[in-house]
């Protein structure tokens, strides 16, 4: 074998490493994460079914109140739902691309969709709905776990971007304090691996700005105001006493780059 021979082969063997190296990143991108459906019910074929509530409407008393998850579940969730559901019937053209087989995917590109500007109205604010009020609910218990487990995943994400689990509760609660009107405080991981807290207007999902939503805070008066009246303060602080942050964990581990 001559050395040029050896040389090409050298190279080829090393464009080759190179492309698998490319691949590997690009799998373990965030951006993957951004059609991954998170919590529960996961498909996007119409009708989506409203997810039940996890545990008793009365069971997160006294930080919220019996009557206040019954109007938030079955009437806001539920009209969020259907309206979505009115809305992916007339995108039904975009299901065709596999990239779209979750709401988040949906949600994810539906400024590349071509549904009409109605209908992607429609769908942001009511899939925005949806998404949010799905992982909100799922993302509270009871009897759940109020900070994530000692040296997970989560928690070493959390310590590496804001410092503590105290800095990291200080500033998700300080923007949804601060969030005008109405809307949500998220905590998202963003397309450089690290996590962040977001503030967004009304059922905005975090998603359309390429940030994956692991956790967030409904702060339209719907979800204090029979309980609390405008005393928005005490319920963020209540919020904390009834987070669970086991799903939260679990949704982390299927996003997080490796």
């Amino acid at each position: 074998m001559t050395t040029t021979m050896m040389m090409m082969m050298m190279m080829m063997m090393m464009i080759t490493m190179m492309m698998m190296m490319m691949g590997m990143a690009m799998a373990n991108s965030p951006n993957d994460g951004l059609t991954t459906c998170l919590y529960e019910p996961c498909d996007s074929q119409a009708p989506v079914p409203l997810p039940p509530l996890p545990y008793p409407y009365d069971s997160l008393e006294p930080s919220i109140d019996n009557q206040t998850m019954t109007f938030h579940h079955d009437k806001h969730f539920a009209g969020y739902t259907k309206k979505m559901n009115a809305a992916l019937e007339k995108m039904a053209a975009a299901m065709d691309d596999s990239s779209n087989s979750t709401i988040e995917g949906l949600m994810s590109s539906l400024s590349s969709l071509g549904a009409d500007p109605d209908t992607s109205l429609a769908f942001q604010n009511n899939g925005g709905g949806f998404l949010n009020h799905k992982m909100y609910f799922a993302t509270m218990s009871p009897d759940g776990q109020r900070t994530p487990t000692s040296d997970s995943a989560l928690e070493k994400a959390i310590v590496a971007s804001f410092g503590s689990f105290d800095k990291f509760k200080e500033e998700m609660s300080t923007a949804a304090k601060g969030v005008f009107g109405s809307g949500w405080a998220f905590l998202v991981l963003n397309q450089d691996g690290q996590l962040a807290v977001v503030a967004n207007p009304n059922q905005n999902s975090p998603l359309m700005d390429s940030l994956i939503p692991l956790l967030g805070i409904d702060v339209w008066e719907h979800a204090y105001y029979l309980l609390r009246g405008p005393d928005r303060g005490a319920y963020v602080d209540a919020w904390w006493d009834v987070v669970d942050f086991a799903p939260v964990e679990q949704a982390f581990e299927k996003v997080a780059p490796a």
